[in-house]
């Protein structure tokens, strides 16, 4: 009889340890489609000056200097979408 349950707990730990196996195996497979998709840069991106200003959804931010003395240089950016329908309306 000993040996008869003996069998029946190693059967139960394989058991157990094949589906966490398989648990682990669908977690990899969900972090790998969860991988972060970058958005293409804006359309603002890298213009001068003159560009940036021929397009209406884009803005000129001027050269700033932060509290601790880090300095931002002058870019152009895209107006934020409450801007942009305000002027269209």
């Amino acid at each position: 009889m000993r040996s008869l349950s003996w069998r029946g707990a190693a059967f139960a730990a394989a058991v157990s340890i094949a589906f966490a196996a398989t648990a682990m195996a669908a977690d990899e497979t969900t972090k790998a489609e969860k991988k972060v998709v970058k958005k293409p840069p804006s359309i603002c991106v890298g213009l001068d000056l003159n560009a940036c200003g021929t397009k209406a959804e884009c803005f000129w931010k001027q050269q700033i200097t932060t509290k601790t003395g880090k300095v931002r240089k002058a870019h152009c950016r895209l107006k934020p979408h409450q801007q942009m329908a305000k002027k269209t309306t």
